[in-house]
């Protein structure tokens, strides 16, 4: 297949961890729980992005702890590129949501991995959770 630059999609991708709990979004539209995520949008670089897309997501500022991975798959119709941080929390700075997120649950790592919706979502929460020293 021939590829072209305009088909990449790149995207941010993080785990927000405030001592004690992970932060997963909640979205009826999708009836999911999920991981929040989002693309990048032009003129910003993955870490803007990602500090963006968290606070609209989830009303939280947060400060980005490590840039652990990057990965990139080929779904059929573009080239994705995905970079992942993780993130603590340094406060709340606002009770709005992102209109497609209806929740954001807090919990501890055997909790929320229960609840989340999607087989990839729990293996990057597991690294993350490694990376946090919250499971060996």
């Amino acid at each position: 297949m021939n590829w072209k630059k305009s088909w990449i999609v790149k995207k941010a991708w993080w785990v927000v961890f405030d001592g004690d709990n992970f932060f997963v979004v909640k979205r009826n539209k999708y009836n999911d729980i999920s991981l929040p995520k989002w693309h990048i949008d032009p003129g910003e670089n993955s870490e803007q992005a990602a500090l963006r897309e968290v606070l609209e997501e989830t009303g939280f500022e947060c400060k980005i702890m490590e840039n652990l991975w990057s990965v990139e798959y080929l779904n059929p119709e573009w080239i994705v590129q995905v970079q992942f941080f993780a993130m603590s929390v340094s406060k709340k700075i606002s009770e709005d949501l992102f209109p497609d997120v209806d929740e954001v649950i807090t919990w501890n790592y055997n909790k929320i991995e229960r609840l989340l919706s999607y087989s990839t979502d729990k293996k990057i929460l597991e690294k993350w959770a490694k990376f946090f020293k919250c499971i060996k």
